[in-house]
């Protein structure tokens, strides 16, 4: 199965979104239309923040009970379930070039 993350450089706020794909073509395509500022209105904002778009290979399922699911983060570096799904993909799974 193929995964697309995008995810911002604003630690405090990451916006992660993993995306399922079954084929690599649109997975490339995906991650061709993506990336520039996390923010519309970035200077509005005060925050420069730039998104990237990656894909991924994983194969197999993901497995939901990896210790990785069970990190919250802090009080003011919170985590979701879906950067930890990033993270689970990013260290299990293989890149794919753009």
């Amino acid at each position: 199965m193929f995964y697309g993350i995008e995810q911002s450089t604003d630690q405090r706020c990451p916006r992660t979104v993993v995306k399922k794909f079954t084929s690599l073509p649109g997975l490339k395509r995906w991650m061709s239309g993506g990336g520039g500022y996390t923010y519309a209105d970035p200077d509005g904002a005060k925050n420069h923040h730039r998104s990237f778009r990656y894909g991924y290979e994983l194969a197999g399922r993901i497995d939901r009970h990896d210790h990785v699911f069970l990190n919250v983060g802090t009080r003011d570096y919170p985590r979701n379930d879906a950067d930890n799904m990033a993270s689970y993909i990013i260290r299990n799974g293989t890149q794919i070039d753009a």
